[in-house]
């Protein structure tokens, strides 16, 4: 942010709002209008003006008045602008790459932005409960992560909500379960499933494979889980399908799309505040799916490097 006193005056707020209407707007587009602002957001008409002079006066845009067509902006200076909306750089909470498929779907989000010119950062949080803490707290700005976390999330986390699907592209390739008995015929009492509590979709499915079964849950961290597994010291465990650490033991593991969640499990979502004034908006103006979901297939088949950071 600039060196100034703008964000300790009165207008600061409004200031930051107004910024962040015309950031998500294109030249030739008209300006929110005065008593729009006046209506939803209670100041004077005297605070607005001002609060648009400041942006006028650094440079921010230029606007041609119309009479009562409104007021309509001529030039956006996007860099300057950006230093007033307070997102400057934004901050998304994704997963750690463990898959081919997710380095996609993060290289896919980074060059998408790269290429719209939002300044951002990107925080690599494992479990998806932390990257939902921090965003239903204001730490973050998004949160990348699946339909299915969102619906198991969102009454515990009421301040999120999703800004957008990213429908052409996969967040993994489903989820399975791997075993360490012998004969597998599903299930059985007496058995010990490792469980990750802050991985919200590995508990949610371990508690549905469990239903009415008498089976120990060892609450394990996630390398703890994989550990115990390897080691013998756990019968089963619930794991993603593409994750790179389980691959090898593939030959003993059953696919669990036959409980008709994939959808819900393999579609990425956009997560946002509810409070972040704009933010939804923003996403849905500068992340283009379809690009996104083309950069994450070449990243899979190998005819492009992973770049996210």
């Amino acid at each position: 942010m600039q060196n100034t006193n703008l964000f300790y005056q009165k207008n600061a707020l409004l200031t930051i709002m107004i910024a962040r209407d015309i950031v998500n707007k294109e030249p030739g587009d008209k300006m929110v209008p005065i008593a729009e602002y006046e209506r939803n957001c209670g100041f004077s008409r005297w605070t607005i003006q001002t609060a648009i002079k400041t942006l006028l006066d650094h440079g921010c845009m230029t606007i041609e008045k119309c009479g009562p067509k409104g007021t309509f902006l001529e030039k956006i200076n996007y860099e300057k602008l950006w230093t007033f909306t307070d997102w400057d750089p934004l901050l998304g909470c994704v997963p750690v790459q463990t898959s081919k498929t997710l380095s996609g779907l993060l290289t896919g989000m980074n060059l998408v932005l790269k290429k719209k010119g939002v300044p951002f950062n990107l925080s690599f949080m494992t479990p998806v409960k932390n990257r939902l803490v921090s965003l239903d707290r204001g730490r973050c700005n998004f949160v990348i992560t699946t339909k299915l976390a969102y619906e198991i999330g969102k009454e515990t986390y009421k301040n999120i909500r999703p800004a957008m699907e990213l429908k052409n592209c996969k967040y993994n390739l489903g989820y399975r379960i791997y075993y360490n008995t012998e004969q597998f015929q599903g299930i059985e009492d007496g058995m010990s499933i490792g469980i990750y509590e802050s991985a919200l979709e590995q508990t949610y499915l371990s508690n549905l494979l469990c239903e009415g079964k008498d089976v120990k849950k060892v609450g394990l961290h996630y390398h703890e889980t994989y550990n115990a597994f390897v080691h013998k010291e756990i019968d089963l465990v619930v794991q993603r399908d593409d994750c790179e650490e389980y691959q090898i033991y593939k030959n003993k593991s059953v696919s669990l799309d036959y409980l008709g969640l994939d959808e819900q499990i393999m579609t990425p979502v956009i997560l946002i505040n509810k409070e972040d004034y704009g933010m939804e908006e923003l996403m849905k103006n500068n992340v283009n799916v379809i690009e996104m979901a083309a950069i994450q297939k070449d990243v899979m088949e190998g005819k492009m490097d992973p770049s996210y950071y």
